[in-house]
């Protein structure tokens, strides 16, 4: 190292200390600058990693000849040839991130005019609002939840649909209310 870039570097230092010392933050050492979670330097906040995504192909699989639980007024076609399970698009859910799709629990049923045609439109250009499709996934949501909540306890349903949908009431914290809740 050069002593212009030694000095340079010391100087560097001794305002990051001033900087810290003001704001009543311990400075870390030179040394551990580069050391930090994700890369990042010692105490500078870096983006959380992303959590392992909730995956269960038994629930996609669940959506095959089933009602469109979007339902959108003028565009369902009601056709369960065409039913898939659409996942959301909001953050909340995980979804649209970058290189990340909403977990499996975050999907509902949806005919491909409600799911390509609707849901995932671009917003604007005469098409809906990003208000109108948090609103309308998340009453579809709604119903789906009520009906994986039927269907794991269906004996009629395959055992593997019903585990699927036990485990996704599970992840959304949504199981089976008890017993003695009137009228749930």
């Amino acid at each position: 190292m050069t002593r212009a870039s030694r000095e340079y570097q010391e100087r560097r230092d001794r305002e990051r200390a001033d900087r810290h010392e003001r704001i009543g933050r311990q400075t870390p050492p030179a040394n551990r600058l580069h050391h930090g979670v994700m890369g990042g330097p010692v105490g500078v906040a870096m983006p959380v990693p992303k959590s392992k995504p909730y995956r269960d192909a038994a629930l996609l699989a669940m959506a095959k000849d089933r009602p469109c639980l979007m339902l959108v007024p003028g565009m369902c076609s009601h056709r369960t040839d065409t039913t898939v399970a659409a996942h959301s698009n909001f953050s909340a859910h995980g979804g649209k991130a970058k290189g990340r799709r909403a977990d499996d629990c975050f999907s509902v049923w949806a005919c491909e005019a409600c799911h390509i045609r609707w849901l995932d439109q671009p917003i604007g250009h005469n098409g809906p609002t990003k208000a109108q499709k948090e609103s309308a996934f998340m009453a579809a949501h709604s119903r789906q939840v009520m009906a994986w909540r039927v269907i794991s306890t269906d004996p009629s349903e395959p055992e593997r649909f019903r585990r699927a949908a036990r485990r996704a009431l599970e992840h959304l914290n949504a199981s089976m209310p008890p017993k003695e809740w009137p009228n749930l």
